[in-house]
């Protein structure tokens, strides 16, 4: 019996709107116009029911090259380097913001992202930094006899730590492999974990990506200080 009862109150429901339009014709009101009161009576419906949202828009932003010190611009001294674009590991390749939430849990910001791939806007960044230092200038891979070293990487954390609500940080970690041109090949010389962890002074995305730029610049100063030991 209670099965038969939605039914039921469907069948009602179109006995009453014939009815409604029999009532209508016999009083010559046209057909149009009762097409028209039909629809203005749905929009009404569905506009206090909630249909009709707005949703809060996307926040894109993004990481860029660091200012460090004693900067001039792109250099055209120093020793030829070549950076590949970095990887980055499958769990933090989303442009969406990456949360952790706890020791094993971590959630995406639909609402909050990266205007391109991280993989790429952190190498770009990266790249043009140390360009700008003393140590290092520009090489292409089309003139393999200007290349003295090329560096490859791999971004293997990059989210907000968000644990402790109160004292959300940004974190980031690069590994970072240089390789020295010696005789006929290129040999590694360096070959480490950068890691970085920077709190945010403001609650928001905004702060967030502000306080991965931060992290970005104290990576890329630590490897320029192992980078500077070489000969």
């Amino acid at each position: 019996m209670m099965n038969q009862s939605p039914h039921r109150e469907v069948s009602r429901s179109g006995v009453s709107g014939r009815a409604f339009l029999g009532k209508m014709n016999r009083l010559s009101i046209p057909g149009v116009l009762v097409a028209g009161l039909f629809v203005l009576t749905g929009l009404c419906m569905a506009g206090c029911s909630g249909i009709i949202r707005d949703f809060p828009e996307q926040n894109q932003f993004t990481i860029a090259p660091p200012q460090l010190p004693g900067e001039a611009g792109i250099r055209s001294t120093g020793k030829g380097l070549l950076v590949r674009q970095f990887d980055i590991s499958p769990e933090f390749e989303s442009t969406f913001f990456i949360y952790k939430v706890s020791d094993n849990r971590y959630t995406g910001d639909y609402y909050n992202k990266f205007m391109v791939s991280p993989a790429r806007m952190i190498s770009d960044a990266f790249k043009e930094a140390v360009y700008r230092s003393d140590f290092f200038r520009p090489a292409r891979a089309s003139a393999p006899s200007d290349i003295s070293f090329r560096l490859g990487g791999k971004i293997i954390s990059l989210y907000a730590d968000i644990r402790d609500p109160e004292n959300p940080r940004a974190v980031m970690a690069l590994r970072l492999t240089l390789e020295q041109h010696a005789g006929t090949g290129f040999v590694p010389v360096i070959n480490r974990v950068y890691k970085a962890s920077q709190p945010t002074t403001q609650a928001g995305a905004a702060a967030l990506a502000q306080a991965w730029n931060h992290c970005l610049a104290r990576i890329i100063l630590d490897f320029l200080k192992d980078a500077q030991t070489l000969e």
